[in-house]
């Protein structure tokens, strides 16, 4: 089973942000996947808030990345936590893919299937 590492962001709207991270994951484990998604752990005993905490699950999740066989960039943004994923995922040769929100995905299928029906 491959493994891949979601990077999308964190920061501003973390719930929203959470959500569209979810829903990634789920997407991935539904492809066959094994997941690694940092910001949906650390946070919940880190506080991204405190910049040393912040950093110190920024530095593990760049340590889990090591582990993964392909990077999914997801959302419409890069954020400096992403930036720093990306550059290190380049750095170990990881594939790097852009993927869609899934419901934004479904949503612009739903509409395309709707128009041609007219």
């Amino acid at each position: 089973m491959k493994t891949v590492f979601v990077c999308s962001p964190y920061r501003g709207d973390t719930e929203k942000n959470q959500r569209l991270a979810r829903r990634v994951c789920r997407r991935a484990v539904e492809e066959g996947y094994a997941v690694i998604c940092p910001h949906l752990l650390y946070p919940q005993f880190l506080s991204d808030d405190d910049e040393n905490e912040r950093e110190q699950g920024i530095r593990a999740g760049l340590c889990s990345l090591e582990k993964a066989d392909e990077l999914w960039v997801v959302g419409n943004q890069i954020t400096s936590g992403m930036s720093r994923e990306i550059a290190r995922a380049t750095e170990l040769g990881i594939s790097i893919r852009c993927v869609c929100d899934p419901l934004v995905a479904e949503e612009h299928l739903l509409n395309d299937i709707l128009k041609t029906e007219d």
